[in-house]
């Protein structure tokens, strides 16, 4: 006969749960791992915004103020905080849509304002944005890829290759033939981000990247991201997913107000916060310290 477990489905049950299962005095806290923390001293820096300000209508309020942020090189960076604070205006500025009136923006060791728009989006950055519907213009999704390749002199075959090999990256394969406008929330956002990917960007900026994807493609997600950082690919991501931001990024950065309030790594940022931070982390608190995720609370259950 199974064992019936009570599954807590809320932050209220899960703390009922862990008082009358596993509660332990004094709190029992969690060793990261070996290597877990990010030294970021030495590392070159991507991308950087100095004091800027920025507004989206002359007499407007500012959207950006006095933003400064330094993402380093090959990093995976996180920023979150509420809607309309202007983190998605920040992502916009940093690859020229958004100009600002003040302020000095850095990318790939140059001036902003010192790239050609053609050279900076041809293999420099690329932007997922958060509606990413909009960048689909073709009747299929394989023509949305293949116009990502145009200019480039390749042959027939290298071109086949290419759309198949992003294709298969983000999962898209039997979606090639399929209009944009037939595929689900998740499904969009997997084939723009392919068609991101075919700019071989080296710095990647994502908007609500993981908007309308289940779990096991976040998982995917993620693994795709490090195989860029990896390879040197700076990410910079907005997104309100804390779960996902604490599992993955190199770095968390919370925006309010139009500025960076507090850059930190995943676990220094999340475990000392008290409204932007996980659910696992809202639920042990008390119980045991220094946790972000859910499976680091299921380990410290099981010992």
């Amino acid at each position: 006969m199974a064992l019936q477990v009570e599954v807590p489905l809320t932050v209220r049950e899960g703390r009922a749960w862990l008082a009358r299962e596993v509660a332990v005095h004094p709190p029992r806290r969690w060793a990261p791992p070996a290597g877990e923390a990010c030294d970021s001293a030495s590392a070159r820096v991507a991308v950087e915004l100095r004091d800027v300000w920025f507004r989206y209508e002359r007499d407007g309020a500012d959207v950006l103020r006095g933003t400064t942020l330094a993402v380093p090189e090959g990093s995976l960076f996180a920023v979150v905080g509420g809607n309309g604070t202007g983190k998605s205006t920040m992502l916009r500025a940093i690859c020229g849509v958004a100009r600002p009136y003040r302020g000095k923006i850095t990318v790939l060791g140059r001036r902003l304002k010192e790239w050609k728009k053609a050279e900076l989006f041809r293999g420099g950055v690329a932007l997922l944005p958060q509606d990413p519907l909009n960048l689909m213009v073709k009747k299929t999704v394989r023509g949305d890829l293949e116009e990502m390749l145009d200019g480039r002199g390749l042959t027939a075959e290298q071109r086949v290759a290419a759309v198949g090999e992003v294709a298969t990256l983000t999962d898209i394969a039997p979606l090639l033939d399929a209009h944009p406008f037939d595929l689900s929330g998740g499904e969009v956002q997997r084939a723009v981000l392919a068609k991101v990917l075919l700019c071989e960007p080296r710095l990647l900026l994502l908007d609500e990247p993981t908007k309308g994807l289940d779990a096991f493609f976040k998982d995917k997600l993620a693994r795709l991201l490090r195989s860029l950082t990896a390879r040197g690919t700076t990410v910079l991501m907005v997104s309100h997913d804390v779960e996902f931001c604490a599992s993955y990024a190199d770095w968390c950065a919370l925006f309010f107000d139009g500025n960076v309030v507090t850059t930190n790594p995943p676990r220094q940022f999340f475990a000392s916060n008290s409204f932007y931070t996980t659910a696992a982390n809202r639920i042990s608190r008390g119980f045991f310290e220094n946790v972000v995720t859910v499976e680091e609370v299921v380990e410290l259950c099981r010992s």
